[in-house]
């Protein structure tokens, strides 16, 4: 454990078993919540009290480090109360433990709750979730196919982009070759809002923004159009829809290519390159 990590036990009187992950569950879920604490307040005493105050709706153990991300072994199993590298001055990140799809909307809705109280979100601010398959076995989830059918839902540009914090990756893809986009994904301070961490293991990140904390219903929302996408690549539901986004891409990519074309073109004869 980091020497800067303190460890709370669970409040043993509080029991989330509904929330907990069945043995026929083929996804697990999780998610991270950044925000800043109000400048009016003490740092210190509401890192105290948000402590507290999520002791009394959750049945894990709590993690609080404001120097350093703690490493213990179990901390995808814990709340986190943590620095982030992206954001300035009483910024702050909570994640929850590794829950359900409805385990995730319970988490969310009580900390938003405790934002509203005790702080605030602005541009630099967002909410990551995470999906994933329980079991590997040697799966490897088809991201590029996962971002079409996002992006097709409207689902990566719902929200004001965050430049320096979470780019589209559609706009990243659609303009750039794949070697390019990795050097730009790479990039200090550059982050898609669609990732893929591991190859069962999604991450979204193009939730947030200014009072982003009050758009729960949307948040929501979203976040099973993100969850019904992910079923329906994984099982491979829907043959002929995921057929039909294929085809419109390469239909896109073809046009666009003949675009640049048509450009370069036009740019080279107005600057004399070509004869008349």
């Amino acid at each position: 454990m980091n020497d800067t990590t303190k460890r709370y036990k669970a409040n043993n009187e509080v029991v989330l078993d509904e929330y907990k992950l069945k043995d026929s569950d083929l996804y697990q879920f999780g998610c991270e919540l950044e925000f800043y604490i109000d400048e009016k307040n003490n740092y210190s005493e509401v890192i105290e009290i948000l402590r507290e105050e999520i002791s009394t709706f959750c049945d894990v153990d709590i993690l609080v480090d404001l120097a350093n991300l703690p490493t213990d072994e179990d901390k995808n199993n814990c709340i986190q109360i943590k620095p982030d590298q992206s954001l300035e001055d009483n910024g702050i990140e909570i994640s929850i433990p590794i829950t359900s799809q409805e385990g995730v909307k319970y988490y969310i809705e009580k900390i938003l709750s405790l934002i509203k109280e005790y702080g605030y979100t602005n541009k630099d601010t967002g909410l990551h979730f995470h999906i994933s398959t329980i079991s590997k076995n040697g799966a490897n989830f088809n991201f590029y196919l996962y971002m079409l059918m996002c992006h097709d839902k409207e689902l990566l540009s719902s929200w004001q982009p965050r430049i320096g914090y979470s780019q589209n990756v559609m706009d990243i893809l659609s303009k750039n070759t794949k070697a390019l986009s990795r050097e730009i994904k790479n990039a200090k301070g550059t982050i898609w809002n669609l990732e893929k961490l591991e190859a069962n293991h999604i991450e979204i990140k193009s939730i947030g923004g200014e009072d982003y904390h009050k758009e729960i219903d949307r948040i929501f929302e979203e976040f099973d159009k993100y969850v019904e996408c992910f079923d329906c690549v994984f099982k491979n539901r829907e043959p002929e829809y995921i057929q039909k986004l294929k085809t419109d891409h390469k239909e896109q990519i073809e046009n666009s290519d003949k675009e640049k074309v048509a450009q370069f073109s036009s740019a080279v004869s107005e600057a004399g390159l070509l004869p008349e």
